[in-house]
């Protein structure tokens, strides 16, 4: 494929980076958030706003020929450690009253998946469009978000991943990733979700 660009993320990407944060786990993020209209008001809104975990600040965008194909979204402790009020009085914000019913959930998602340390930076999102798959935009951008860990300073690039997503586990591994330890299983409404971390 001709002509691509990795860049920042901006604000006026919110539309895509909600789309794609949502192909990175439609299922376990509906549940997470009450429903897919919640996980794209709450990604699209906390994308255009500085501070928090779902900032433009924190994404790299690769364009096709013009065409927004892939996104990653990556933070390190010490972002997540600042901004962990903002991001969710923002989620409060654009979850509205539905807060109110999905705050346990959220609280246990935090504290089983997102297990980082000083020193880390965390992968919370990576994906492509569907049109876009196969073509290594991925690998492209692990290698972006990687070299942009070192310079902020993290030793380590930690991550989770669905149990079932085959396709990411074969890419993250085929890159060094030790893909071994598993969560415990995190429910939500009777469903229950399980992960995959790196060591």
């Amino acid at each position: 494929m001709d002509n691509i660009t990795i860049r920042k993320g901006k604000p006026e990407d919110a539309e895509d980076f909600a789309e794609l944060a949502l192909c990175t786990g439609p299922e376990f993020l509906a549940a997470l958030f009450g429903s897919e209209s919640n996980v794209r008001n709450v990604m699209r809104g906390s994308f255009q706003h500085v501070r928090n975990a779902f900032s433009y600040e924190h994404s790299q965008f690769i364009e096709a020929n013009g065409e927004i194909a892939a996104m990653a979204l990556v933070f390190t402790y010490d972002q997540m450690r600042r901004e962990q009020l903002r991001s969710m009085l923002f989620i409060l914000r654009y979850l509205k009253l539905t807060f109110l019913t999905q705050i346990i959930y959220l609280y246990r998602s935090s504290q089983m998946v997102v297990q980082i340390a000083e020193g880390d930076s965390y992968l919370a999102h990576i994906a492509a469009y569907p049109r876009f798959r196969s073509l290594g935009f991925g690998t492209k951008l692990l290698e972006v978000i990687e070299e942009e860990a070192r310079t902020a300073g993290s030793n380590r690039m930690v991550l989770d991943v669905e149990t079932y997503n085959t396709e990411a586990i074969k890419l993250y591994e085929r890159l060094g990733y030790a893909i071994e330890l598993k969560s415990p299983i995190l429910r939500i409404r009777g469903k229950g979700f399980e992960f995959f971390q790196n060591e």
